[in-house]
């Protein structure tokens, strides 16, 4: 039992330290290893302490496109739109314009088949495949862009 809870307390803390210190490679590593849900917790432990976290809010899309939540993808898109134009720093300002392509594509998309319903079992078979691993974190490029801004000290609740 001891030995559980200090490996639980070795692997909290170099969580913690990765967060800190290369928050991308973290997520992109956990991402392509298969962990998807360890990523978005990530992701939404960062949206807890400010619902406006750009890197927060990237994980969270690519999380709900890799498993089809249609829910609530489209509120996602257009949040990440709404604080993407706010930032101002040089690395993600050089990205942006191709996010801002790729989102407003992705709406159109989402708009487009909106009316086609999927079953059940074919909607569960499309969010199967979010399972597979050895899949790269598709919004890389925006992830490395925000470090490279320094936006990824550790958030303060």
């Amino acid at each position: 039992m001891k030995k559980m809870l200090f490996a639980f307390c070795v692997f909290t803390a170099s969580i913690t330290e990765a967060q800190t210190t290369n928050f991308y490679t973290t997520v992109t590593n956990l991402w392509y290893q298969g962990q998807k849900a360890e990523v978005l917790a990530l992701g939404q432990e960062r949206l807890n302490i400010n619902s406006n976290d750009m890197a927060g809010l990237i994980i969270k899309l690519e999380y709900e496109g890799e498993f089809l939540q249609l829910e609530s993808i489209s509120n996602t898109l257009h949040k990440v739109l709404s604080i993407g134009e706010l930032i101002t720093n040089v690395n993600f300002k050089t990205q942006y314009p191709n996010l801002k392509e790729t989102i407003e594509s992705d709406l159109e998309i989402i708009a487009i088949f909106s009316g086609f319903n999927l079953s059940q079992d074919e909607l569960e078979a499309e969010r199967a495949k979010g399972l597979i691993p050895h899949k790269p974190f598709a919004l890389y490029k925006e992830l490395e862009a925000l470090q490279k801004d320094g936006l990824f000290e550790p958030l303060e609740p």
